[in-house]
């Protein structure tokens, strides 16, 4: 969970959970309403996030360079909705559907198949670090450039 703007070391890193827009599509109904209670289990990798200027770490899972990456933007995709996103503490709605505080990140890639990705989420609140790790992404992006 840390932001720093050395030369050659770490940008951004937190934890993370994602999916591709596949993989989300495919999870089944158990999946779905479970991931009511916590987001984290509607997403199939998990880890945590390392950002540097050479690459993206997920975990054990992706490794993405700048020139992987085509596009980043933060909102919903039909197979992850604002309600989804928010999910129930309690009883009640989360802070997570309130605006677009709990969007996820669209990692679009080179290869065309995206990646939905959350940052830094906080089960108890249901927010992210999703606008910070935007503004992050997006320099890392630029770089390719």
């Amino acid at each position: 969970m840390t932001e720093t703007a050395g030369a050659v070391g770490v940008v951004f890193e937190d934890v993370f959970c994602a999916a591709t827009l596949d993989e989300l599509a495919a999870a089944g109904p158990v999946r779905r309403l479970s991931a009511l209670v916590d987001q984290r289990l509607r997403f199939p990798h998990r880890g945590q996030l390392r950002l540097d200027r050479t690459a993206l770490e997920l975990g054990a899972w992706k490794r993405l360079v700048p020139g992987d990456v085509t596009r980043v933007t933060r909102g919903y995709v039909p197979t992850y909705r604002r309600f989804e996103a928010g999910g129930v503490r309690g009883g009640f709605p989360s802070l997570g559907m309130v605006r677009d505080s709990g969007a996820p990140l669209i990692l679009e890639l080179r290869t065309g198949e995206p990646i939905v990705l959350i940052v830094g989420f906080r089960p108890v609140s249901g927010l992210t670090r999703n606008r910070a790790a935007l503004t992050a992404l997006r320099r890392f992006v630029a770089s390719s450039n």
